[in-house]
């Protein structure tokens, strides 16, 4: 909401003139004052952007401040990317309606700005600001808990996810990521973002990457390892996502880890490359980019033959759903124009699956 004493799009003017070819209004005090005026933290109650830490490395473009835009929460969503190449329909089809012109956060552990002009020129925000949020301490401190209630968007880059749960679980970073969510921030993440977006997050913690082969040898390999839940959004209660999953064949494992949890009768979302699904506050899933988006999950028919320690794993006919882009799935009700097939494991066998492709 910006102050009621000039009109909204002069202060899109304004911001606008400061996303063109510069990252600082150091050099702009009286745009500078302006802006202010028109688009401040103070109106959100966030009070002033926090001194940042000296070891908390920053990257922004755009005006700094907090534009404080009045969110529909009902029109929020979630983004569960694959990876690899991003998907520029979504984020201009979905996020840039829905920020107004508002902050993005992007939050990684490692690596530096890429995000910056890229999600700033598709999504016409006032700023974009990515924080290398790389130990509990930084994800503990006054600048982190600020500029994630304050964000419109949150975007969590690609790396390891096994980093990003050790760092940011029960922080205030994520205390304030589920205060954004609740005022109607739409939150994302590709790859390893992706990978702590579901209620159950596979987490290797440094033990290595699951492998479908490997894991369906033996139902407790190594390699297996989960934690609770990061983001808690309602409409991915129940879920466990993948990434990279048909380029990486990764249905074995999630037809294993889904056998883990049988108790809690998980849904799998697994996403491929280049491909997203963009998730609504009421569990509606649409699926934007080049390749596929899998639902996988156990009804009454399926049968978990052998799941122990030690011993090849058996499931039969569990449920796979195939979409490509413009398909739909609801994960409440799980309904869907598309017709599932059924898919089984066992690794006594070559190949393990059956049919011989699951994909």
């Amino acid at each position: 909401m910006l102050n009621n004493l000039l009109p909204r799009s002069l202060a899109v003017m304004c911001l606008g003139a400061l996303m063109i070819g510069c990252s600082s209004t150091d050099n702009q005090p009286e745009l500078l004052s302006s802006i202010e005026q028109l688009a401040n933290a103070k109106a959100c109650g966030y009070g002033p952007r926090p001194e940042r830490p000296a070891n908390l490395t920053r990257y922004a473009v755009g005006y700094i401040g907090d534009v404080c835009v009045s969110l529909d929460a009902e029109q929020a969503g979630v983004i569960l990317m694959g990876g690899s190449t991003d998907v520029d329909s979504i984020f201009a089809q979905k996020v840039r309606p829905h920020i107004q012109h508002g902050n993005v956060l992007v939050l990684r552990t490692r690596g530096g700005a890429g995000y910056n002009d890229y999600l700033q020129q598709l999504t016409e925000a006032a700023s974009v600001e990515t924080l290398i949020v790389d130990s509990r301490d930084k994800a503990n401190s006054d600048y982190v808990a600020w500029a994630v209630q304050s964000a419109e968007f949150i975007w969590f880059a690609g790396g390891d996810q096994s980093e990003y749960i050790r760092y940011w679980q029960d922080t205030r970073l994520q205390q304030k990521l589920h205060y954004a969510y609740q005022k109607g921030a739409i939150i994302g993440g590709t790859s390893a973002g992706n990978a702590i977006l579901g209620e159950v997050v596979y987490n290797p913690d440094g033990v290595g990457s699951a492998v479908s082969s490997e894991v369906a040898q033996d139902f407790c390999n190594t390699n297996i390892q989960f934690s609770d839940d990061f983001l808690q959004a309602p409409m991915l209660s129940q879920t466990i996502t993948d990434t990279h999953f048909k380029q990486r064949d990764r249905m074995g494992r999630l037809m294993v880890f889904l056998a883990h949890h049988a108790n809690r009768n998980l849904t799998g979302i697994a996403v491929s490359e280049q491909t997203a699904l963009w998730v609504t506050r009421d569990g509606q899933a649409e699926v934007y980019g080049q390749h596929e988006v899998y639902m996988v999950r156990a009804d009454d028919q399926t049968v978990l033959r052998q799941t122990e320690c030690g011993q090849p794993v058996i499931i039969d006919d569990l449920l796979r759903y195939r979409l490509v882009p413009g398909d739909h799935y609801h994960l409440g009700s799980h309904q869907s124009s598309v017709v599932p097939l059924r898919i089984s494991l066992d690794g006594r066998q070559n190949p393990i699956y059956q049919p011989s492709n699951p994909y």
